[in-house]
């Protein structure tokens, strides 16, 4: 491809959203709306043509009547879904191979690597609006392989691929103005994210959609065309088949097939969390899970991931709280401490993702609440199992401290902080006494206040939090009387664990606050 062609068409993707607004009329229902007796569901205003379409008179059409629709485009107005009547396409028998089913002409080529999902779902063009996909997809950007000397031709790539798609029994639904502003509005620019979007980054393209149907499945194929590039997208609309099992030990929930976790997935014996329910944050507490997961080889799937999530709530009943996005303001107001600890499973902003928030009421009376993050390139879990607290650490007496001291030269302290925070909790008062009593029987006695942390967070976060803790805690003691000559205090984060950080045992055996002797 020569340097110009390149530079071209570079700059024909980047300045599309500016050449949207002098498209708007692309967009404009007019009379595109196809009836029940015309073969195309073809649009008035003025676009490019590249062939015409074949009189196929007997043709189901997009109903002009639009299905429910929360879409939008890039103006804020709505976006009609359409139902189809695939039952009146003729059936069709042709022997198809595999995704994508068809060839491309001599001479062109994806640009990269086409986007292959295992399920998704993709809006057709047809009539005034718009109509969901789903299935086993293919998409890429098709452009002209520049040592086959030629230039690419929008009517030669059209006239190849719908000969072919009509002697497979496939019929054009629609041609017409792709309207690039309804794919960018703010909801389904996000839906159809990585691959898609490019293939309908085209503000002057026409569009042209057509179906195969099959006994076990329908092949719809949409070529957007330009007189410079083209966007290719083929799916294979077959039943939805989930993968993902709720199981029966914590945290219940599970990945889709074919995801993996990016990053360890990390636990808390107890922790508070809050579930957006559509009015206020629902503060749960009990112990905590969290994780992230990605595609392993093909492109990630929103819709994928809906469709498990929904299957695998609905096979133990889960209640859906909430379903949609949280506002910015909504966003804001979670505390930036609970954001940093939950930013594997929840992100940093929380406004910026679909969210699906259920309850599980298990038949044993325990309650588990998930926050599901569903974002355009990766999803997160957040699950709490709601249970009371467990009060697990025990006063040591001055006798025992100084035991410990003497026997081992250190002794782990007994003291409660609020999650990831550096303030003592009241309740351990007692113990800070107790450490006040050690050291005014024995003058001559200096100790170094020592913080840990498990590896829970980041590292930078642990040093600060291990560093704070100790030194809250040299501060509540010199508050009581006791010489600052006499402590010191240190952090270590999570650089010298005493147990597997694998476990919620072994976690909260490494969250400590050590006095070692000097």
């Amino acid at each position: 491809m020569t340097q110009n062609r390149i530079l071209f068409i570079a700059l024909s993707l980047v300045l599309a959203s500016l050449l949207t607004a002098c498209s708007k009329k692309l967009a404009d229902p007019g009379s595109s709306v196809a009836s029940t007796s015309s073969s195309v569901a073809s649009a008035t205003e003025a676009a490019p043509k590249v062939s015409t379409a074949p009189d196929t008179s007997t043709a189901p059409v997009a109903s002009s009547t639009a299905v429910s629709s929360d879409l939008h485009d890039d103006d804020g107005n709505p976006v009609p879904l359409l139902p189809f009547e695939i039952e009146k396409i003729a059936l069709s028998n042709a022997q198809l191979g595999a995704l994508p089913f068809f060839g491309l002409p001599q001479g062109y080529k994806p640009m990269n690597a086409p986007s292959i999902r295992e399920w998704a779902r993709f809006p057709v063009r047809l009539g005034n609006g718009l109509h969901w996909v789903s299935g086993r997809t293919w998409s890429a950007i098709i452009d002209f392989d520049n040592d086959a000397g030629k230039e690419f031709s929008p009517l030669e790539l059209q006239r190849n691929l719908e000969n072919l798609i009509t002697a497979a029994g496939g019929t054009k639904v629609f041609e017409g103005p792709m309207a690039r502003t309804m794919y960018y509005g703010p909801e389904l620019k996000y839906e159809i994210g990585d691959g898609f979007i490019d293939v309908v980054n085209h503000s002057r393209a026409t569009a042209n959609v057509y179906v195969i149907r099959q006994a076990q499945r329908n092949v719809w194929v949409q070529l957007n065309v330009d007189e410079l590039i083209a966007g290719l997208v083929v799916v294979e609309e077959v039943p939805f088949k989930a993968t993902a099992k709720w199981t029966e030990s914590f945290p219940y929930v599970s990945m889709p097939a074919g995801y993996e976790d990016r990053g360890r997935p990390t636990q808390r014996g107890f922790d508070r969390f809050p579930f957006w329910v559509g009015d206020h944050f629902e503060q749960v507490e009990g112990r905590t899970w969290q994780g992230d997961f990605v595609r392993k080889e093909e492109t990630y799937s929103m819709d994928e991931v809906r469709r498990n999530l929904e299957a695998m709530m609905a096979s133990v009943k889960g209640v859906l709280l909430f379903a949609g996005r949280l506002s910015q303001e909504q966003s804001d107001s979670v505390p930036e401490s609970v954001v940093s600890a939950y930013s594997k499973g929840a992100n940093f902003v929380w406004s910026n993702y679909e969210l699906r928030v259920y309850r599980v009421d298990l038949p044993d009376g325990r309650q588990v609440w998930i926050h599901a993050r569903i974002g355009s390139g990766a999803a997160g879990w957040v699950v709490v199992e709601r249970k009371g607290f467990v009060q697990s650490a025990v006063l040591l007496p001055a006798s025992e401290l100084k035991q410990q001291l003497d026997h081992a030269g250190k002794v782990a302290l007994q003291v409660n902080f609020a999650t990831d925070k550096i303030e003592i909790l009241p309740d351990s008062e007692p113990q800070i006494e107790q450490v006040v009593q050690l050291l005014n029987d024995d003058p001559s006695l200096k100790l170094a206040v020592n913080g840990h942390t498990d590896n829970s967070g980041d590292k930078l976060s642990n040093q600060a939090l291990s560093e704070g803790r100790a030194a809250s805690v040299v501060a509540a003691l010199t508050a009581k009387g006791i010489d600052t000559s006499r402590l010191s205090a240190a952090g270590f984060g999570d650089s010298q664990p005493v147990a597997d950080n694998g476990s919620e045992e072994g976690k909260a055996k490494n969250r400590r606050v050590e006095l070692v002797k000097q």
